[in-house]
């Protein structure tokens, strides 16, 4: 009986091979550090051609800015956001600030992606109704940390609902004063369906019939010697 279980053990294992494995798909815009988030401009960045294997579901996704900092010690604010699409592929970018002021008084820091003060639709970055939440908004000192943001679990239902729809999805970054940064990644993970596919069913269930009719003899046989 022990040698049967083994078996059967090592059957399972050999039909299921992806189910602990894991798939991180890295995205990192150009220029890397998006020009270190100038006060000035507002960003969009599309990430295209998202593929999600087969057979799998994105179980996580988290946005990193590596060594970010404020480039002085006046108020400011960074605004994220996870959009549907974007107007333009890669890194676009919009100037909000036509004045050119620095440091921008406190008054102005406004997340222009929620106020509509400058979405001009002729050359505004993402089209009307596009599908926008606000991930976070983060102030930061001269110190540089390492920024990471988790997507919730209706963060990730949004974001694979984004990518369902056309394949890519695009970030939103308004930032009210100037981040220096030495780098932006998006990573999405993935794990494989739990539910075996048909073939992997069959196999286990031919491997099943085949160990129960194997020990069914085999106690035949020390009945009829007995």
């Amino acid at each position: 009986m022990k040698r049967v279980f083994v078996s059967l053990a090592a059957l399972i294992i050999l039909a299921l091979p992806g189910i602990a494995s894991a798939d991180v798909i890295t995205f990192r815009p150009t220029p890397s550090d998006l020009n270190d988030l100038d006060h000035h401009m507002v960003y969009t960045w599309r990430v295209d051609n998202v593929n999600v294997p087969r057979g799998h579901t994105i179980t996580g996704a988290r946005l990193v800015i590596n060594n970010i900092s404020n480039w002085d010690r006046n108020p400011n604010m960074l605004f994220i956001h996870l959009l549907d699409t974007a107007r333009s592929s890669g890194v676009a970018s919009f100037v909000d600030d036509p004045t050119n002021q620095a440091p921008i008084p406190e008054s102005e820091i406004i997340d222009d992606f929620v106020n509509e003060r400058f979405h001009d639709r002729r050359s505004w970055l993402v089209d009307a109704n596009t599908g926008d939440i606000l991930l976070d908004s983060r102030s930061f000192t001269m110190t540089a940390v390492n920024y990471e943001w988790v997507l919730t679990p209706a963060q990730l239902n949004t974001l694979a609902a984004f990518i369902t729809s056309g394949g890519n999805f695009a970030l939103g970054f308004d930032p009210d004063c100037h981040f220096f940064n030495s780098g932006i990644s998006f990573q999405i993970t993935t794990q494989p369906n739990q539910v075996p596919e048909p073939a992997t069913m069959t196999l286990l269930g031919t491997g099943l019939a085949s160990l129960y009719y194997r020990r069914r003899r085999q106690q035949q046989k020390k009945r009829s010697e007995a």
